[in-house]
């Protein structure tokens, strides 16, 4: 039984590991994706309800507001869940900056 414990926490801290290698977009993919769609533009069958899915058009996001979109990412609104128990602080801003840089081209993404 401690041996099976053991392996059992080896794995957890693991997968732990594993997810913190991901890089920005994957961490989007990941995360964010499923709503906000695969280009910021939000999953067509959502928007009529939740019309903010569209991360292109959302005021927060187009006034460069980064503490709103911070909060909203690390807290969750509405059926939106928050992260910050999911992500590291460094993994939110990495998402932060890549909210900013969807619908631009990628010749002009830093």
């Amino acid at each position: 039984l401690p041996l099976a414990m053991a392996l059992l926490l080896a794995c957890l801290l693991w997968v732990g590991c594993a997810r913190r290698n991901l890089t920005t977009p994957e961490l989007y993919a990941t995360y964010c994706a499923r709503c906000h769609g695969e280009r910021g533009e939000g999953k067509a069958d959502s928007l009529t309800l939740y019309p903010r899915l569209n991360l292109l058009t959302s005021p927060m996001v187009l006034r460069g507001d980064r503490a709103a979109v911070r909060q909203r990412i690390r807290e969750g609104y509405g059926p939106m869940p928050g992260f910050k128990r999911r992500l590291e602080p460094p993994e939110i801003e990495r998402l932060v900056d890549f909210t900013f840089q969807l619908g631009r081209n990628p010749k002009e993404r830093p």
